[in-house]
């Protein structure tokens, strides 16, 4: 559609050429050109300032519509991180606590079996004591279990005759028995928290799974040429980190000198390093940590320097807590940089700025530019 220009501007600028013109003498050629092309600018910026208006309102709408898409997707990733650590969290409490059910029931085993050799050690006396005329009592009433006030009874008449033939002592059978009770209840509690653990690693699966949908979802709505910008605005947000990751790294590097005392870095780190990298392109799988598979961001760093003979927890906040500290203006290579709060992600230090990590759901394991002031410690593994 052509616009057309307003009648009241329209007569405006023939007014102001004919004044022009009649005040013009015949030679000023110039004079009469510049008042033509003085009405033909004016035309042409009426007629382009509501065309470019139009033009830079859909464009700015654009932007911020890709912007809030881009954080949008930024905060989900977040999100996703806590969550997958979460879960990760679980189950290698899971795992600690299924060992110590097993230990618990070992140990109730043995206790169980102590039980059974005393049975049969006071069977024994109890049957050579009746054969030999003792007590008047059947053998059956002595040695039947029944659970019952008469159980405490035959006891009572069992561990009395097996004191008379010097096999046991009162205290023996009643440590042992005050300690099989407390396994039992020890081991009823670990059973009941490894119940309740389960469901709670169900619940962290199913709230990462469905989170991961959302992401996806909330992605793939970029259709086209939004598709295009958020692109654009990703790669440029991600410029802009690793230039500014950089910037802050040579900072740093100037300052390094006036920390003492720290423990030095392992001679191991840069074959950490070069397994990390070797990953690059593998895709992001929470909870995993399979080499050409899949990796979240604990299970890189965790294959990374266990290739390299270090053994480190299993998720990023355990990893945190169990690594000396370091101040991040001291961070060098093959360290571990730990971000979230509570934390929730980890990647290894290259240097200049940059990390080697597993990202997030949908993304690789890359290497990205640290956002030093997201980080909340940095670990060195020895």
């Amino acid at each position: 559609m052509v616009w057309q220009y307003p009648v009241e501007v329209m007569n405006s600028v023939r007014s102001l050429v004919q004044r022009f013109q009649r005040r013009s003498r015949p030679q000023s050629r110039s004079r009469i050109f510049l008042g033509t092309s003085l009405a033909v600018a004016i035309g042409v910026t009426v007629v382009a300032f509501p065309s470019g208006t139009a033009t830079a309102t859909g464009s700015d709408s654009k932007r911020r519509e890709v912007a809030a898409l881009a954080d949008e997707l930024e905060r989900l990733t977040e999100r996703m991180d806590a969550l997958g650590e979460d879960y990760v969290e679980a189950i290698a409490l899971q795992e600690e606590l299924g060992l110590e059910v097993q230990q618990a029931r070992a140990e109730l085993s043995e206790t169980e079996q102590e039980i059974s050799q005393m049975r049969g050690t006071l069977y024994q006396a109890a049957l050579s004591r009746f054969m030999n005329g003792g007590r008047n009592s059947t053998l059956t009433n002595l040695l039947t279990t029944t659970g019952s006030v008469q159980d405490a009874l035959q006891r009572e008449e069992m561990t009395s005759i097996a004191l008379n033939t010097g096999a046991l002592t009162t205290d023996q059978l009643d440590a042992l028995a005050y300690k099989l009770n407390k396994q039992r209840q020890a081991l009823e509690k670990k059973e009941s928290e490894a119940e309740k653990l389960a469901e709670t690693v169900l619940s962290r699966q199913s709230d990462v799974e469905l989170l991961a949908l959302q992401y996806e979802s909330r992605r793939n709505s970029a259709q086209g040429e939004l598709a295009d910008l958020l692109r654009a605005e990703q790669q440029r947000r991600e410029q802009v980190a690793f230039e500014d990751s950089k910037r802050v790294a040579n900072q740093y590097q100037s300052t390094q000198q006036k920390y003492s005392n720290l423990p030095k870095v392992s001679a191991r780190a840069q074959t950490a390093i070069s397994i990390a990298l070797k990953q690059l392109g593998t895709p992001y799988k929470y909870a995993m940590s399979k080499p050409g598979v899949g990796f979240d961001c604990s299970g890189l760093t965790t294959h990374a320097w266990g290739g390299a003979g270090v053994g480190l927890p299993r998720n990023s906040r355990a990893q945190y807590y169990a690594l000396p500290r370091i101040p991040k203006e001291a961070a060098a290579p093959g360290d571990l940089i730990f971000t979230g709060n509570p934390i929730h992600h980890v990647g290894i230090y290259l240097g200049g700025g940059r990390m080697v990590h597993a990202p997030q759901t949908g993304d690789v394991v890359k290497i990205s530019p640290v956002s030093w002031y997201k980080v909340v410690g940095v670990g060195r593994p020895r």
